[in-house]
């Protein structure tokens, strides 16, 4: 708009009147030192001028106010640079090396990142009743997840009938015990080979745990990517969508 005066900013104010400052200063250290030596003054009364002048000619070749500038952006693009990489490589992978590692872990995901909703997956020839009496750290992770459900969690859980006898009652009894969890489901389907299958459990879209069994050996790892937890999704609602449901024992 004509005729409107642009405010400088202040920082180049202050950078104008520093260099200013600087040249008169120069000379009056000159204008200074040529009356101390006409006048023969002593030389400690030149000293003021000298030091001034010094600082002058290396306020002139190293120029502080620009050099703090630059390094304040230099500190934001570091920053900045940091963040796009913390997010480009936001995935996280930890191993557990036995059950007491890894079903801790499930529970302490549960109690501390609080996720909303959990999509399990139990693949073993074992009822989860006999695995538990044999491993107690599932036991406290499976009623974990129960507690965590009766607090306001959601479960989708997928168990896989094995080649145990008792396996054929056991999901009905299951959900006899849980149907006052209505946030609850759970189906079941068969598949009658002899080994364990992996397990999983599916935080949300956050992370997945994963269960081994390599002898009478749990094994496990966390992967924390929401790219792979979706993968892990997709699998999960396919064989859910052709499961057997598990009904839901009438309310005494």
């Amino acid at each position: 708009m004509a005729g409107s005066r642009t405010t400088p900013e202040p920082g180049n104010l202050l950078e104008r009147w520093d260099q200013r400052g600087l040249a008169i200063a120069c000379v009056v250290a000159v204008g200074a030192s040529a009356a101390a030596a006409l006048f023969g003054l002593p030389a400690a009364w030149q000293m003021p001028f000298l030091f001034s002048a010094l600082y002058a000619i290396l306020r002139t070749l190293v120029p502080l106010t620009e050099s703090r500038r630059e390094l304040a952006g230099l500190r934001t693009e570091v920053e900045k640079l940091r963040a796009d990489f913390d997010q480009v490589n936001s995935s996280r992978i930890e191993h557990y090396p036995d059950a007491t590692a890894f079903y801790q872990a499930e529970i302490d995901y549960l109690r501390n990142r609080r996720p909303s909703h959990m999509d399990a997956w139990y693949m073993r020839l074992e009822t989860p009743d006999d695995f538990s009496a044999s491993t107690p750290a599932f036991s406290e992770y499976f009623q974990a997840v129960l507690d965590w459900t009766h607090n306001g969690g959601s479960v989708r859980r997928l168990f896989c009938l094995g080649s145990s006898r008792g396996y054929a009652g056991w999901t009905a009894q299951h959900r006899e015990e849980t149907h006052h969890l209505r946030s609850y489901s759970i189906r079941e389907v068969t598949w009658p080979i002899k080994a364990d299958l992996m397990s999983m459990a599916i935080m949300d879209t956050s992370a997945v745990f994963l269960a081994f069994t390599v002898g009478d050996r749990v094994q496990g790892m966390r992967i924390e990517d929401s790219e792979a937890a979706a993968y892990f999704k997709s699998y999960f609602d396919r064989h859910w969508e052709n499961a057997r449901e598990v009904p839901r024992a009438p309310a005494r």
